[in-house]
């Protein structure tokens, strides 16, 4: 493999297949020239952040007129030879990324290149494969590319900023582990009495109590839910008072079960499905400012895929809608190629499955989620 002192990489879309080329060992190069518009500015300052988080320097070549293919070619090609000039007798002193950028921006770098017979390789986008110029069915002019990237830097990327840290990994109890596998298993007879109980997770008191009504302690089918988080020390019952405890308990009631039991089917299939970096609840602020929270996302085959954990039962099509739209637009921030899916501990309705479809989201809801781990498999392969 060789390896180049500068990569030319041309700012686009897909941001990723201009940082995974670079942090592949034994081809990560000392310098990055990023070529971009005005219009992709902010984009290539936050590929030289991550870049110099990596040791490695970060120059940037703006293009004034995208239009005007004279002066383009004109400033790319004095770039070229700067670099080609102040590396002196070394080998491989450059190399074009012809990955990203617009059709014009590309058509004349790779003119250039092949002017000056200089290397050019391009990322298969669905693969992870870098492929030389020309294209041939040989070891030596393709390789792929190392599971590096993590989702901080996926999410550097594309502008978004992680406000809270999370920890690459966490412990789930043995007790939190047996209530995820009952209410899983055994969802036809949960969903309903579920419900009640994130009610009353979701209205308790400053002390994390709250009173049950006289009605729902008659009700069998949810005292027996409410007896396994008791009988396994989660929450007390004392008399018809629910004490969650603490926060950290009332959110892991409040649906919180779910997004441990993803987390832990995802964890099991690490190596399976070449999963390089998983989060759990992590915040995050969007350019335009807005804030929200992952419930689960994971970096597989240098792929970004996030997942929406909901144990409440919709009212109505609009709220379910509501939560699509909010998962569609996450996705939308980062790249073409992310991936995103809703699981749903009940059924949604025919109108949340048709936007579902529109928005191209995956759905795992009501006794499928008894195969989550199989749906997964078939979803990120």
């Amino acid at each position: 493999m060789r390896q180049f002192k500068t990569h030319i990489c041309l700012v686009s879309q897909n941001e990723e297949l201009n940082i995974t080329p670079a942090l592949h060992s034994g081809f990560k190069p000392q310098n990055v020239l990023l070529i971009h518009t005005s219009w992709h500015k902010e984009k290539a300052h936050h590929l030289a952040l991550i870049f110099n988080r990596h040791q490695i320097n970060t120059d940037f070549l703006e293009i004034l007129n995208k239009h005007d293919i004279p002066k383009i070619s004109s400033q790319i090609n004095k770039a070229i030879i700067n670099i080609i000039n102040t590396s002196g007798q070394e080998e491989n002193p450059i190399v074009l990324n012809i990955t990203g950028g617009s059709k014009l921006l590309s058509i004349v770098t790779t003119e250039l290149f092949f002017e000056h017979k200089l290397p050019i390789f391009y990322v298969n986008k669905e693969t992870d494969i870098l492929h030389f110029l020309p294209l041939k069915n040989d070891d030596s002019y393709q390789f792929h590319l190392e599971d590096r990237l993590k989702i901080n830097d996926y999410l550097l990327a594309y502008g978004i900023k992680v406000k809270k840290n999370h920890q690459p990994e966490i412990n789930v109890s043995s007790a939190h582990q047996k209530i995820c596998e009952e209410l899983i298993q055994n969802v036809d007879e949960y969903k309903k009495p579920l419900g009640k109980f994130n009610y009353y997770a979701a209205q308790t008191n400053k002390s994390y109590q709250v009173t049950l009504k006289h009605s729902d302690v008659k009700d069998q089918k949810f005292i027996n839910l409410v007896n396994l988080f008791v009988d396994l020390h989660i929450i007390e019952l004392n008399g018809k008072t629910l004490n969650f405890k603490n926060e950290k308990v009332r959110f892991f009631c409040n649906g919180g079960w779910l997004e441990e039991y993803v987390f832990l089917q995802l964890r099991d299939l690490k190596e399976q499905l070449l999963i390089q970096d998983i989060v759990i609840g992590l915040e995050i602020e969007l350019p335009c400012g807005s804030r929200n929270e992952l419930d689960v996302a994971f970096m597989a085959n240098n792929r970004f895929y996030l997942i929406e954990c909901k144990t409440k039962k919709y009212s109505g099509q609009s709220t379910g809608n509501n939560t699509l739209y909010k998962l569609d637009t996450l996705k939308n921030y980062g790249s073409t190629q992310s991936k995103a899916m809703l699981i749903s501990y009940h059924t949604l309705t025919n109108s949340n499955r048709r936007r579902a479809d529109d928005y191209e989201l995956n759905i795992i809801s009501a006794h499928k989620i008894k195969q989550l781990k199989k749906l997964i498999i078939q979803w990120v392969q």
